[in-house]
């Protein structure tokens, strides 16, 4: 018979009965909530086999496994949040092996995980990332380089370079300082905030360089006028492509460090 675990998806406080019928957990096992004090814990039951801690490693290199369960780790917690209103994800594979296990772990972060849903209770995460198409680097040449032609050719060459640097140098400062007022407006926003760093091209799909990866805690009654902020900075950067997306479960809020 094969040995068995609890995987923990996440804890939340008021979840009614019934909520979750019809979603499965990974690999369609039924989700069970399993309650301690005043906190639940969504849990369903894996097979350790692949989910155990020798397992986890080799699997955690193979990228088409680990974004398979990735995604249905994020499905259910939405689905949690979706049923709850209120929810602090855990870490992905985090895998208790009975049960009573599960329940001395919601003991043990108690406090903590209590910290963590008073935090987010009545918010939601909206996400901004901002794209900045890069300035066309200056390389015309305007030394003469007629008089001398081999010396002034060398010489041209370090001086149009030392140019090209020069100007990337103070496009990424330039960048940079529009990211931060980016940010800082759209942060006066929100309750909590949390910048990330700029995401690589070929993860975004855009040609220009991601100049701002943001996360903002906003208050559900307030989401109205974020949008409006953000609306106003598209108005007053016509040359900066703004991305926002939410609501969102608060990930960045209250996953915990140590689950």
């Amino acid at each position: 018979m094969a040995e068995t675990g609890a995987y923990i998806y996440a804890a939340c406080r008021r979840i009614e009965p019934g909520a979750l019928d019809g979603i499965t957990g990974l690999r369609d096992a039924p989700l069970r909530i399993l309650h301690h004090r005043d906190l639940a814990a969504v849990v369903s039951t894996v097979d350790l086999d692949e989910f155990g801690e020798a397992a986890l490693r080799r699997h955690f290199e193979d990228l088409d496994w680990l974004e398979q369960v990735a995604r249905r780790h994020d499905e259910i917690i939405r689905a949690v949040w979706l049923a709850s209103g209120l929810v602090a994800p855990f870490r992905l594979a985090t895998i208790c092996r009975t049960d009573d296990s599960v329940r001395e772990r919601l003991e043990t972060r108690y406090d903590e995980l209590t910290r963590a849903l008073d935090r987010v209770e009545g918010r939601s995460e909206w996400s901004v990332k901002a794209f900045l198409p890069a300035e066309p680097v200056n390389d015309t040449d305007d030394t003469d380089d007629t008089d001398d032609e081999g010396a002034s050719t060398g010489t041209a060459y370090l001086l149009r370079r030392r140019r090209e640097l020069d100007q990337r140098q103070q496009a990424a400062v330039d960048a940079e300082a529009i990211a931060e007022e980016l940010h800082h407006e759209v942060a006066a926003s929100a309750q909590a905030c949390r910048r990330l760093p700029p995401q690589d091209r070929r993860l975004t799909g855009y040609p220009d360089p991601m100049i701002l990866n943001g996360s903002y805690l906003v208050d559900d009654r307030d989401a109205g006028s974020f949008r409006a902020v953000i609306d106003q900075l598209v108005a007053q950067r016509p040359a900066v492509r703004l991305m926002v997306d939410g609501p969102w479960p608060p990930y960045s809020f209250t996953t915990l460090e140590s689950t």
